[in-house]
């Protein structure tokens, strides 16, 4: 398929450049033909020119010498005006002719017609010195004058040259006319050529676009049966999908249904133990030896871990379960409440907490307390024992690269939360581990806690279709970055019922 594709782009491509080859050429010959045309006319221009020049010359001088013979033979007047008029048009045919020889193609044909133009002076300079003669009472010299052979030899000079200037033009101009003729044939047989290509161009075109447009049709029918068997292919797998939907909506109702009996009918008997133990440690404590306090107090403590762990499982399977509506919310309002709560931890620790100017977004305002309360508090356990906590919360709007990497990022309006401390910090490494349910890198005996409360985190800020990451250094303290939308809707959640609970 691929192959048949390319070697029809191939074969279009290969046709426009054998279009724009055959135009180009024809374009190129036409502009030749004519620039040869052009030149071949203004040569015949000017031969004919020169022609016509040196004719009009020679008729002049005719005509001045039958004027000059008439008028010595009969001394009539009217001879000797038309003499007259005649030499009056020499000086305009001189020009004539001075000026045509400039466009000679060869010199040796300006230099005749130069010559030319002298022998003519030089004989109607002879002509007009036996008129004046005649005229001034010296018939008979001037009779002389004409008998003698200086005339004769003269125009005999003249007509040679004449004879070879005239001669040469209409070799010239035979020549050009014969290039003119085989310029002629020339375009008719390019003309036959360009019209031949033209149509075996026009032919091939055609070609290609019936087989073009059977490849279409038959690309369209198999696409059509490929589009059939995957139309096919997604009714049995949507099939599938609703039933697995089924499943994992029956799967949730148990998992609910778990939930409920863990907060109520494991946590009942926890409360028995804790309440028996506690009895027992008060009523009894007199007649128990050490060892046996001992192993009361790792029971009462065990059923306290216990009563903890559940209800932060509960805490982070109701994150999506049990979540509320989104609602505009301020978070300057959330921080003073969280700080609120935390005011006796604050003072104990002698704890500075600085927290920046807030905007309002959209999300659900309980899980947004218990979020930064999470935060807050990790911030205030995970401290040396002699340094006062300092904790700063920033707000700043995110970068264009921080923007490209989000899934949503062209839907909402982005702000970023950072929450930054002084604490014992942690290796990078387990940037991601923290996040995990269940996940600790201290023991027991250091910090309290049971390692769910960076994974409500990530259930919370996923649920608004925000991101959170962890930088640290061990004892350079910790930044968690809170990447949130300001207008978003739930991701994930088919609640309706705006309920949400936190405890057993």
């Amino acid at each position: 398929m691929i192959n048949k594709i390319l070697s029809s782009l191939y074969s279009w491509i290969l046709m426009v450049v054998l279009v724009i080859t055959v135009i180009t050429a024809n374009s190129f010959y036409v502009v030749d033909t004519l620039d040869e045309l052009s030149a071949l006319e203004a040569k015949l221009f000017s031969t004919n020119r020169i022609i016509s020049a040196v004719n009009k010359l020679h008729v002049v001088l005719l005509r001045a010498e039958s004027g000059q013979r008439g008028y010595l033979l009969t001394g009539d007047e009217a001879y000797l005006m038309e003499y007259t008029e005649t030499l009056n048009t020499f000086s305009s045919v001189a020009e004539e002719v001075e000026v045509s020889a400039f466009a000679s193609d060869t010199p040796e044909q300006t230099d005749r017609i130069s010559e030319l133009l002298v022998l003519t002076k030089q004989k109607i300079n002879s002509m007009v010195e036996i008129v004046e003669l005649a005229r001034s009472d010296q018939r008979a010299q001037a009779i002389d004058l004409l008998r003698s052979d200086r005339g004769l030899r003269l125009y005999n000079q003249f007509e040679r040259v004449f004879e070879e200037v005239d001669s040469s033009e209409r070799d010239i101009q035979g020549t050009h006319l014969a290039s003119l003729m085989k310029l002629r044939r020339d375009s008719v047989n390019t003309l036959i050529i360009s019209s031949a290509t033209t149509l075996l161009l026009i032919v091939t075109i055609f070609l290609l676009l019936k087989v073009n447009a059977r490849e279409n049709e038959k690309h369209q029918s198999d696409l059509e049966g490929i589009n059939e068997e995957l139309e096919a292919k997604i009714a049995a797998r949507t099939q599938e999908l609703s039933v697995y939907s089924d499943e994992l909506a029956r799967s949730n109702r148990e998992l609910e249904d778990f939930a409920f009996v863990a907060s109520h009918d494991l946590q009942e008997p926890l409360r028995k133990i804790r309440a028996f133990g506690n009895r027992i440690e008060s009523g009894y404590g007199d007649v128990i030896d050490e060892r046996g306090k001992d192993f009361l107090a790792r029971m009462l403590n065990a059923a306290e871990r216990m009563s903890m762990l559940i209800s932060d499982l509960l805490s982070f399977s109701r994150v999506s379960t049990r979540g509320k509506d989104f609602v505009d919310v301020e978070l300057n309002t959330i921080f003073s409440g969280v700080l609120g709560d935390l005011e006796i931890a604050i003072e104990e620790k002698s704890a500075q907490v600085n927290v920046a100017d807030m905007p309002g977004i959209r999300g659900d305002k309980s899980q947004l307390e218990q979020l930064f309360l999470n935060l807050i508090s990790n911030a205030l356990k995970f401290q040396p024992a002699d340094v006062a906590p300092v904790i700063d919360i920033a707000c700043n709007e995110l970068t264009s690269d921080e923007q490209s990497t989000l899934l949503k990022s062209d839907e909402y309006q982005w702000i970023k939360i950072t929450v930054t401390d002084n604490g014992i910090g942690f290796e990078q490494s387990f940037a991601e581990k923290i996040f995990a349910p269940f996940q600790r890198l201290h023991g027991r005996s250091e910090y309290k806690g049971t390692g769910i409360g960076l994974a409500v985190c990530r259930r919370i800020v996923e649920r608004h279709n925000g991101t959170i990451a962890a930088t640290s250094e061990p004892g350079k303290g910790a930044k968690f970055d809170i990447i949130l939308p300001l207008d978003s809707e739930p991701f994930g959640s088919d609640n309706e019922n705006g309920e949400s609970s936190h405890d057993a």
